[in-house]
């Protein structure tokens, strides 16, 4: 093989890995869940890139993943969404209050149920304890 051809060979894995490496690093996280009140619901959460700032949660039914809200970040603006509901709305509120809070996960919760709460005027029944 000539020795040109073997550099050419060697450049290019070097940059498909170096690419993909950086793909992966501005990939977000995968899927997970967090406490949810709400029976027959879950919400789940990922991130979207930005080391966290940016990310998605989402309020679905649990036997048909069907969307019922959504509260996403942009990394600096904070958006909301319900099925149903054509327009996103921009909340007042920005991001930073989320991804600087000790407790992030319970905040996403707590707006999501505040603003379906608004949205219906009652709340579904959440699970006894």
């Amino acid at each position: 093989m000539p020795k040109t051809v073997r550099y050419f060979k060697c450049f290019t894995l070097i940059t498909l890995l170096a690419g993909s490496s950086q793909l992966w690093a501005s990939g977000g996280t995968g899927e997970y869940m967090l406490d949810w009140p709400v029976r027959g619901e879950q919400l789940a959460y990922h991130s979207s890139g930005c080391a966290d700032a940016c990310w998605v949660a989402e309020v679905r039914k649990k036997t048909t993943r069907q969307l019922r809200a959504r509260l996403r970040c942009d990394g600096e603006q904070l958006y909301f969404s319900q099925t149903g509901k054509s327009i996103e709305q921009l909340l007042p509120e920005r991001c930073a209050s989320y991804n600087d809070s000790d407790d992030k996960p319970k905040l996403i919760a707590a707006t999501l149920t505040t603003l379906l709460q608004n949205q219906h005027g009652q709340p579904k029944r959440p699970l006894r304890k």
